[in-house]
């Protein structure tokens, strides 16, 4: 009997864990506003030491005076249930969760001046019906 509860716990745990999906830079999947500001200090920080924390972005961009922006981005999502109902899911499917992303802006001298840390939602929605 033991055997077969634990057959079931790892069966229920798989198809629980099925539905999760996560994308990015995981550095930052756990990060805040705060704890990204205890290890960017404007006008300290410096290029390489944002590569060393966080990697390579997955988007720069230079502007006209000479700044340089650098992109961090982390998602998370959960399918939907009705992803799992036959036939339904066909009708309506998708997934919802979380996007993280990450703004480091650097002057001429490779120097944190500015960064902002964000959060929104994600609803990814397929089939007949989507919201």
């Amino acid at each position: 009997m033991p055997k077969r509860s634990s057959v079931l716990i790892s069966l229920l745990m798989s198809c629980a864990l099925a539905g999760c999906m996560s994308a990015g830079n995981e550095t930052i999947a756990d990060a805040t506003g705060a704890s990204v500001a205890g290890q960017l200090i404007k006008g300290k920080t410096t290029q390489a030491d944002v590569r060393r924390l966080y990697g390579d972005p997955i988007k720069t961009a230079f502007s006209a005076n000479g700044f340089e922006t650098w992109e961090y981005e982390f998602t998370r999502l959960q399918s939907k249930p009705t992803n799992f109902i036959p036939y339904v899911n066909l009708v309506h499917s998708g997934a919802e969760g979380d996007k993280k992303a990450l703004v480091v802006f650097f002057d001429k001298q490779k120097v944190v001046q500015d960064f902002t840390m964000s959060t929104s939602r994600v609803n990814v929605s397929q089939g007949l019906i989507t919201r």
